[in-house]
């Protein structure tokens, strides 16, 4: 695969994990890859105040093994939108299930690893 696909690919992740933090400032959203595995990072202000270093930020962090960013980039477009659905409500799931809800309060850090089975989408289409 090309690397503009690749990266219009991992764009739309970003896009739609963007949409999920309420924020009273736009979440910060960037990827890193090291070879092995693929990162993901959102940011997103929960308290804001007037100077912006005094803001309380909430960071998550998505692991993908570089054969599941590739699993992914090779999708057709239906089973990629389902696959964001699916990351996007596991990301909703995993904060809640930590006791807490969007927007978080105070200063929170969380590490989230992607199974394979959220790629899995044949059978569901």
């Amino acid at each position: 695969m090309k690397d503009i696909d690749l990266n219009q690919r991992i764009e739309e992740i970003e896009l739609a994990l963007s949409t999920l933090f309420e924020s009273p400032k736009a979440p910060a959203i960037s990827g890193y890859d090291d070879g092995r595995t693929f990162f993901i990072q959102a940011s997103w202000v929960i308290e804001s105040h007037g100077d912006t270093t005094l803001d309380a930020r909430c960071v998550l962090t998505l692991r993908f093994s570089a054969s599941q960013i590739q699993r992914y980039a090779q999708m057709d477009t239906a089973q990629r939108i389902l696959v964001r659905e699916r990351l996007c409500q596991m990301v909703r799931d995993r904060l809640r299930a930590q006791g807490k809800e969007l927007p978080l309060q105070g200063e929170c850090a969380e590490d989230l690893h992607v199974e394979d089975r959220l790629l899995d989408v044949d059978d569901q289409l």
